[in-house]
């Protein structure tokens, strides 16, 4: 039935490309000789109208030799007559022509709701009257048109805050099913566009500028408490003088952080002093 279908169209369209030539024919030759300018016009559309004519003829004789799609076999009919109950069985041994087809004859219209910039609904109206309802998610433009964009905001402060990198916070944010305007998943780099937007990149540099931070103190406050040069502190982070005990190192900022006991002070103190009493000063 598809295939007659088709032809009738292909035979429909040769018609009135015929008759849309044999017309532009008629025109040309009834106009006036002495009328150049529309002779001239008239002679290019007949021109047009015989060579859509032509193209048309030729994609109706490929369409001719092309062989029709492979019927059922007799096994498949039958099956088909339970075709409710047998459809995700029968799928897998049917080709794609075929599987157009049975689509074709089982529904009825589709209707397309954007209920959100990020998503589409989709609703398949089946011949019987029901109904299946499924979402798309397309590529939008704007970031802040993300579903839930706020909550990946958060999330991203939250596991930034934890120490976690861009790529690990990306492979975070995919698994817990967040996604981006341009991907279902999270990449690195829109981390990374989120935190320089709010200013978290500079977490580095503040506490480095700093001279202590939540407490701590920072290798160039210890440095301005102790009248000494910041690589005077390094020296003593490295030699162990500062023992591990006291020090804490921030994974995003990638800095040193010592505690403020007082203990610690005095003997980086006394070892300040007598530095600079066998060198004359620091």
């Amino acid at each position: 039935m598809e295939r007659k279908r088709l032809s009738q169209q292909w035979e429909d369209r040769l018609k009135r490309a015929g008759y849309e030539a044999h017309l532009a024919e008629r025109q040309y030759k009834a106009v006036d000789p002495e009328n150049r300018l529309v002779i001239a016009s008239l002679e290019r559309h007949w021109e047009e109208k015989l060579t859509q004519l032509q193209e048309a003829q030729e994609a109706y004789e490929r369409f001719r030799q092309t062989p029709p799609p492979s019927g059922l076999t007799p096994q498949l009919r039958e099956q088909f007559q339970h075709i409710s109950e047998r459809l995700p069985e029968l799928w897998s041994e049917l080709s794609n022509i075929q599987k157009k087809e049975l689509l074709r004859c089982l529904i009825s219209c589709v209707i397309l709701k954007r209920e959100k910039p990020d998503t589409v609904e989709v609703k398949i109206v089946w011949i019987s009257g029901h109904y299946s309802v499924v979402y798309a998610k397309p590529p939008i433009h704007r970031q802040r048109d993300v579903t839930d964009y706020d909550k990946m905001v958060e999330r991203i402060s939250t596991l930034w805050q934890e120490g976690l990198n861009d790529e690990q916070i990306a492979k975070q944010l995919t698994g817990e099913g967040i996604r981006t305007a341009h991907s279902l998943s999270v990449r690195p780099d829109a981390v990374l566009k989120i935190r320089c937007h709010h200013g978290w990149h500079l977490v580095r540099w503040q506490i480095r500028n700093a001279l202590e931070y939540q407490g701590y103190l920072t290798v160039r406050g210890l440095a301005a408490r102790l009248g000494v040069s910041t690589a005077w502190v390094y020296n003593h982070i490295y030699d162990g003088t500062i023992g591990l005990g006291y020090l804490t190192r921030r994974s995003q900022a990638k800095v040193y952080l010592i505690q403020n006991d007082p203990k610690l002070l005095e003997q980086l103190q006394q070892h300040a002093l007598r530095k600079r009493h066998t060198k004359g000063g620091i």
